[in-house]
């Protein structure tokens, strides 16, 4: 791991927000939080921790500065101090993660990397206060078969090092024929982990005894139905929009990625001479099929994401994965029996020149 992590303690009136008024729009950029006399680089992380910690929401911000906001809080709270962390070792400065109670109970980066080498993690990703790392339930692999496709059972367990949340496990399955692990991020596959003051034993009661016969038996049946469920043009929208988005930020190490979701998708306006997919309402998009089933979307944003991403690209087509499967589909049962499907989707090849949706 490339960053170093820094923890101390601050008062409201210790943080000097720096943010810039665009004249033409009128909207507010922080461009920087100054603290202790150094400039950082607030996340979405430690705005939501802020909002959470004093009981206000962003919206405050459409009618007072963030100065006018963080100086009401203090003169309400002068002795209201909070415990932060910063991240170092980005190209861009330190970053600022987020604050939290102090009296709350904290594990470091270096405990949380010390039980995942104990207990065999593995794929150990870090990203904005977050570790991710995968791992075997207790009953093991439980190999089983879908349409002629083996997978594993795996969990997947977030553990924040920046003292805002509580470690939450998710359910997960491997697909074996190319390693791809699909992540079931929604309520409905998701565990917390209850913390008391010693975080580190209750981490390694759930590694060493977290189970769960029933989550994994509804995520095999959602995995089932999607192999005889068309993908609407709605799910497979949303899906581009997501790789449109990350692809221009350079996230993928792929440069063919929309090329190949097309091939499997088809072209979505042209089979439907539509100039533009968001023309039709998302109830006319959630008939329309395109000539995929759901089952290829999940094995595509799940290889995409295992094999391509980076961390935060991958978080978000996961969680488009868990967001999917948690819900009836659009075109539910409608494909009849699964077919045969394909083993990678994304190729090596260089994307020739195509329009885009």
């Amino acid at each position: 791991m490339r960053w170093n992590f820094e923890y101390g303690h601050a008062r409201v009136s210790d943080f000097r927000v720096e943010a810039e008024r665009d004249l033409k729009s009128g909207r507010v950029n922080v461009t920087g939080i100054e603290l202790h006399g150094e400039k950082l680089r607030p996340t979405k992380r430690f705005w939501k921790s802020m909002f959470m910690r004093f009981g206000f929401s962003e919206s405050v911000f459409r009618y007072f500065d963030h100065g006018e906001v963080f100086q009401r809080i203090s003169e309400k709270a002068p002795n209201d101090s909070v415990r932060f962390c910063l991240e170092r070792g980005g190209a861009k400065g330190p970053r600022l993660l987020s604050v939290s109670n102090p009296k709350r109970p904290v594990i470091t980066h270096e405990e949380v990397r010390g039980l995942l080498d104990q207990y065999d993690g593995k794929d150990i990703k870090y990203t904005e206060g977050v570790i991710t790392s995968t791992h075997r339930p207790r009953s093991g692999d439980c190999d089983f078969e879908i349409g002629g496709d083996r997978f594993k059972h795996r969990f997947v367990m977030e553990t924040p090092i920046d003292g805002f949340s509580q470690p939450k496990i998710y359910l997960s399955f491997l697909r074996m024929l190319c390693s791809n692990g699909a992540i079931g991020y929604s309520r409905a596959f998701r565990s917390d982990i209850s913390l008391g003051k010693d975080i580190g034993h209750c981490i390694s009661r759930a590694l060493e005894s977290y189970d769960n016969g029933e989550g994994y038996a509804g995520l095999r049946q959602r995995f089932e139905s999607s192999q005889t469920s068309w993908a609407s043009l709605n799910e497979c929208n949303k899906l581009y929009k997501l790789l449109f988005r990350w692809d221009r930020s350079k996230s993928f190490d792929r440069p063919n990625v929309l090329t190949d979701f097309h091939r499997l998708t088809g072209r979505m306006n042209q089979m439907y001479g539509l100039t533009n997919l968001d023309a039709l309402s998302e109830k006319r998009l959630r008939v329309l099929p395109a000539k995929c089933r759901v089952y290829d979307l999940v094995n595509f944003a799940s290889e995409v994401a295992t094999h391509h991403a980076d961390e935060a690209a991958s978080r978000t087509l996961q969680a488009y994965i868990g967001s999917l499967i948690s819900d009836e589909y659009d075109m539910e049962g409608t494909a009849g029996e699964g077919s045969e499907f394909a083993d990678f989707f994304v190729s090596d090849e260089k994307p020739a020149n195509a329009m885009l949706n």
